[in-house]
Parts: C-alpha cells; sequence; structure tokens
C-alpha cells in the first residue's frame, strides 16, 4: 500500500504531529520513510567556508539539530528511514523529491495559515496538495 512515505518536517509542532503519523504509517505496514527536510536560504558564506564549501554536509547538520525529536522517533524505535535535505521552495522540493524517490504518500503538517495571507502566499501545504502525484496528508 505504502511502502514509501515521504515525510516533509521543519521541526515545527504541527510537522511533529505529521511525524508521530508517518512514523504510525511506517510500523503498521513496515513502510520506509524519507525525512525530507528544506531550507530556503543557503548557509552564510562564512559557514560555508568553514566547512570547505561542503554545503551538503551543513544542511544536513542544520536538519540534524532542527528536527531532533523527528529523528528519534525514527531511531528510538528503529523504524527504517533516510534523512534527504535540499535548499529551495519547500512546496517545489518536496514535490520533486517525491517524484524522484517515487512516493506512495506524503505526510506534512499543516502551517495553519489565516485564509487572507493563504489566498496571497499559498501554503507549503496547499501547493504539495495541488501539485503531488500521490496522495498527501495533511496533519494538523
Amino acid at each position: 500500500m505504502y511502502e514509501k512515505i515521504l515525510l516533509a518536517t521543519d521541526g515545527s509542532e504541527n510537522a511533529r504531529r505529521a511525524a508521530d503519523e508517518a512514523a504510525g504509517f511506517a510500523r503498521k505496514l513496515s513502510s520506509h520513510v524519507i525525512l525530507v527536510y528544506i531550507i530556503n536560504t543557503p548557509p552564510s558564506q562564512s559557514r560555508m567556508a568553514k566547512a570547505n564549501f561542503d554545503v551538503h554536509s551543513l544542511l544536513e547538520e542544520d536538519a540534524k539539530s532542527d528536527i531532533k525529536n523527528t529523528l528519534d522517533i525514527f531511531e528510538t524505535e528503529s523504524l527504517a528511514y533516510t534523512l534527504k535535505v535540499a535548499i529551495g521552495d519547500p512546496a517545489a522540493e518536496i514535490i520533486e523529491m517525491a517524484e524522484k524517490e517515487k512516493a506512495d504518500l506524503i505526510v506534512i503538517g499543516s502551517r495553519g495559515l489565516g485564509t487572507l495571507k493563504g489566498v496571497f502566499m499559498g501554503s507549503v501545504s496547499q501547493k504539495v496538495t495541488h501539485h503531488a502525484k500521490c496522495p498527501v496528508l495533511i496533519v494538523k
């Protein structure tokens, strides 16, 4: 059914609840979860210089710090997961990664944007829902 679940996470409370749902699916269905952490601005030049311009390792470092609670859920329960990181528009990156990884389901937290702000900006979860080629579960 859902062999590959893509969990989009940023460490927020809504993302934490989404992680609990994804972990529940993984437990029941023996699914592999792809944890996706996206930032929209690159690390500072000074950080990149200190890391010998290894941007990927900086992104992984930030992800492991920001989503530690989520990683703990999967590691404590020995659930199969892979961490993927990227820079860019979160919705576009999530959709692209879901297609590339052939995800069967995307799990994402809602941001709870107000109606007016949501109309003008559009939330990440709304954009993902409208453009993803697989089912999307939005967790409040």
